[in-house]
């Protein structure tokens, strides 16, 4: 019986391990199939994947090129803009000094006028000044000579009223009184 106590461990053990290197060797096999089709499955998800990046990139290039495009379209509008409203600006800029010179022009002929009208207002408030200056005198000089033909007047009534000629002889009716 002791025998048997190290024949069957034994026995079972080999048992045991020629099961289980079938089993391993069935493992292996199974694993080598799982990881054939983790590989398959990789490559399909890696070809998938490329391809999604191979179409990403795509539409990243196609999408990239029409911003660009909507860009540069946006830049030359901006620009088409900004030089419309600088030439508006110019001809705004053209017209208003034409305007202004105009207007100077007009502001110069007139100041010539005025200076012109000045002058002969000048001129007529001075033959006015002239004329009253003049009639001033001439009202002067009639009152001296009223003046003087009052006093001699007067001074000719005094010697007529001093003179004897001038006196009426007494009246001889006066006298018997």
């Amino acid at each position: 019986m002791n025998r048997y106590y190290i024949i069957v461990p034994v026995v079972l053990m080999a048992v045991f391990v020629y099961f289980e290197r079938g089993a391993s060797k069935e493992n292996i096999i199974k694993e080598q199939k799982i990881e054939e089709t983790k590989k398959v499955e990789e490559a399909k998800k890696d070809a998938e994947k490329k391809d999604l990046e191979e179409k990403a990139k795509l539409d990243s290039e196609r999408r990239n090129a029409q911003r660009i495009k909507e860009e540069t379209e946006r830049a030359e509008k901006k620009k088409a803009e900004y030089e419309a409203k600088l030439q508006k600006s110019r001809d705004d800029i053209k017209s208003f000094t034409d305007h202004i010179t105009q207007n100077t022009q007009k502001v110069n002929s007139m100041e010539k006028e005025l200076a012109e009208k000045r002058d002969f207002r000048e001129r007529e408030n001075r033959a006015v000044f002239e004329l009253a200056k003049k009639v001033e005198i001439t009202k002067k000089m009639r009152r001296n000579a009223e003046l003087q033909v009052q006093r001699y007047t007067e001074m000719v009534t005094t010697r007529l009223a001093d003179s004897s000629l001038a006196k009426l002889p007494p009246d001889p009716a006066d006298e018997k009184k």
